[in-house]
């Protein structure tokens, strides 16, 4: 098995979109209502394009196929890390491709820290985040999911 991450390009679109309408997938990343096909490309050629220059995604391929994506949104006060992996879980892929992401943010961003937002109520995401050394601020906030109130812990990981 080989994971790598790569580039999210136009040949990853539909991969990405099909993911985004799986209910369980849904739930766990917090898609309230999913976009439309075109929706959902009009987006990703907005990054393309380098309009949206907060945001830096890479693919996860495992044996040359994508099985997850990877991705970092900018803000000024802290740097958030986002993570699907649609395919093959807890077989150390996940755990592979967050290391490779990691390293290449810190060297190209210089980050001291790094940030990530979830759900409570999932801990699957929870523990692997844990696993891989990120640590609850003790934070909470709340978001809507689907006409209730849903509580997102933040977690963070030292980098340097």
């Amino acid at each position: 098995m080989e994971v790598s991450i790569e580039a999210i390009n136009h040949s990853h679109v539909e991969v990405l979109h099909k993911w985004e309408m799986d209910e369980k997938l849904q739930v766990q990343t917090g898609v309230d209502v999913p976009r439309t096909y075109e929706q959902f490309l009009n987006a990703y050629e907005a990054y393309f394009s380098g309009e949206k220059p907060n945001l830096y995604m890479k693919a996860v391929v495992l044996d040359d196929r994508l099985i997850g994506k990877v991705e970092l949104f900018r803000t000024p006060e802290r740097d958030f890390i986002g993570m699907v992996i649609a395919e093959k879980r807890n077989c150390g892929v996940g755990t592979e491709a967050l290391h490779l992401f990691l390293e290449e943010i810190q060297t190209l961003f210089g980050m001291e820290n790094v940030f990530a937002e979830v759900y409570e109520d999932n801990q699957g995401s929870l523990r692997f985040f844990e696993k891989n050394g990120f640590r609850p601020t003790g934070e909470m906030t709340e978001e809507w999911f689907r006409g209730r109130k849903r509580p997102l812990v933040t977690l963070k990981k030292e980098l340097k």
